[in-house]
C-alpha cells in the first residue's frame, strides 16, 4: 500500500472503506508497530486511538462501546474521549490518537512520519 505524504508531517495509510467499519463497535488495524483500534460513531465520524487501555489493568479498547463521542473501556469501565483520548472525570490519563482523513469512500490514518501519533500529556 502506497502511503501519502503530508505536509503536517504524517504519512496517511489507507486501511479500509467507510463500509468496511461498524457503528459503535471497534476495529483492529495494524500499521508497522503501531495497533490502533478504529471507531466509527453513529453519525459517521471516525476516530483512531491506540489499541490500550489506560487503566491500571491494562489491556485493549477495541472491544469498547461507544455512545457518542465517547468509548466506555471494556477493562475498567473509564470513559475516554474518542476525539482527544483523554479520560474522562472522575478518572484520569490518556490514550494516543492518531488524524484520520476520509478521502471519498476510503479512511486514512496518519502516523508521524519519524513515528507514534499525537499524545497530549
Amino acid at each position: 500500500m502506497e502511503p501519502i505524504l503530508n505536509r503536517n508531517e504524517y504519512t496517511y495509510y489507507l486501511v479500509g472503506n467507510v463500509d468496511d467499519f461498524t457503528e459503535r463497535l471497534g476495529r483492529v488495524v495494524r500499521l508497522g508497530k503501531e495497533e490502533i483500534a478504529v471507531f466509527k460513531t453513529t453519525d459517521g465520524q471516525i476516530y483512531a486511538l491506540e489499541n490500550k487501555s489506560p487503566g491500571p489493568r491494562g489491556g485493549t479498547i477495541a472491544e469498547g462501546m461507544i455512545s457518542g463521542e465517547v468509548l466506555f473501556d471494556p477493562i475498567c469501565d473509564w470513559k475516554i474521549s474518542l476525539t482527544d483520548g483523554q479520560v474522562l472525570d472522575p478518572d484520569k490519563g490518556q490514550v494516543r490518537t492518531y488524524p484520520v482523513q476520509v478521502l471519498g469512500n476510503e479512511v486514512r490514518i496518519g502516523l508521524l512520519t519519524n513515528g507514534g501519533g499525537l499524545f497530549h500529556e
